[in-house]
C-alpha cells in the first residue's frame, strides 16, 4: 500500500510539474511572441523611436531590437536599473539626417507674366529755352547763346495747371534755364512769345506729353530782326555815290560854259 502511495504521490508531483511547466510556455509565449520589430524610420532630428508595451523591459527590448542595455541607458539618460514604462519613448539610436532638396518651383513662361510697373514719383520737370539762332536754321548750334525775354506760358489741356516765366540770358554752360518743377502727369501745351526785336525760327507753340519722373527740355530759336530804318540808310547811302557824281558833272558843265562865255566876249 505505501508503494501504490508513493508511485501515486510522485506521478501527481509529476503531473503537476507539467502542468506547471506548460503554464509557463504558454505565458512566455504570450510575453515574447509579438510582431517583429522593424526599425523605424529616424525622425526630422534623426532619431530612431521606440515605444514601451506593456510587460516589457530593458532586456526583452534589447532582446528584440538588438540594442544593448547599456546603449539604451545612455541615450535615454536611465539610471543603472534602467527603469521604463508603458508607453514611453525610448531613444534606440541617432543617424545623421541628410535634409531633402526642396521642392521645385514650377516656371511661368515670362508671356504669361503680367509685369508689375515700379511706381516712379508722380512729378516731373519742364525747361523753356530761347536761345539767338544766328544762322537761323532752326536749332541750337555751339556759340548760340541763351535769350532774354522770351514769355513762357505752360498750360495742361485740362485746365488746371497754368504757369508762365521769363527766359534768361547767358552761355549755356554756366547759366540755368527757365525750369518749372513739380509739374502734373498730363498733356501740356507749351508756348513762349519771342520779343519785339527778334523773329522766331522755331514753332511757338509745342504739345508735350509729362511722364512721371521725367526732365523734358523744349529748345524756342529767335533770330534778330532788320531794323526798319536800316533799309532807308542803306539806300540813301547807296545814292550819295551817284549823286555826287551827277553833281560834279553838272559842275564841270557850268564851269566849261563860264570858260567858253569868256572867251567869247573877249574875242568881240
Amino acid at each position: 500500500m505505501k508503494t501504490n502511495a508513493k508511485i501515486f504521490s510522485l506521478t501527481l508531483i509529476g503531473l503537476v510539474f507539467t502542468a506547471m511547466v506548460f503554464a509557463f510556455s504558454q505565458t512566455s509565449g504570450r510575453v515574447f511572441a509579438q510582431t517583429p520589430y522593424q526599425t523605424p524610420t529616424p525622425n526630422e532630428q534623426g532619431s530612431i523611436i521606440y515605444i514601451v508595451q506593456a510587460g516589457e523591459w530593458c532586456s526583452t527590448i534589447q532582446e528584440r531590437t538588438g540594442v544593448p542595455i547599456s546603449e539604451i541607458i545612455r541615450l535615454n539618460n536611465l539610471t543603472e536599473a534602467c527603469s521604463i514604462y508603458e508607453g514611453q519613448q525610448l531613444v534606440l539610436a541617432r543617424v545623421e539626417v541628410t535634409p531633402l532638396p526642396p521642392t521645385p518651383t514650377a516656371t511661368i513662361p515670362p508671356e504669361l507674366i503680367t509685369p508689375t510697373l515700379t511706381p516712379m514719383p508722380g512729378l516731373a520737370r519742364i525747361c523753356v529755352v530761347l536761345f539767338h539762332d544766328m544762322n537761323g536754321n532752326g536749332m541750337r548750334n555751339p556759340g548760340e547763346d541763351f535769350l532774354y525775354g522770351g514769355e513762357v506760358s505752360v498750360n495742361d489741356r485740362s485746365g488746371t495747371v497754368s504757369l508762365t516765366g521769363t527766359t534768361v540770358a547767358g552761355d549755356p554752360e554756366q547759366v540755368t534755364p527757365l525750369c518749372f518743377n513739380d509739374i502734373p502727369v498730363g498733356s501740356y501745351n507749351i508756348s513762349i512769345a519771342i520779343p519785339d526785336d527778334f523773329n522766331p525760327t522755331t514753332v511757338t507753340n509745342y504739345p508735350l506729353e509729362v511722364r512721371a519722373g521725367e526732365e523734358a527740355t523744349i529748345d524756342f530759336g529767335g533770330q534778330l530782326a532788320t531794323p526798319p530804318d536800316s533799309e532807308v540808310v542803306s539806300d540813301t547811302a547807296a545814292r550819295v555815290p551817284v549823286l555826287a557824281i551827277v553833281g560834279g558833272i553838272i559842275l564841270l558843265a557850268g564851269i566849261g560854259l563860264g570858260v567858253y562865255m569868256l572867251r567869247s566876249n573877249k574875242a568881240d
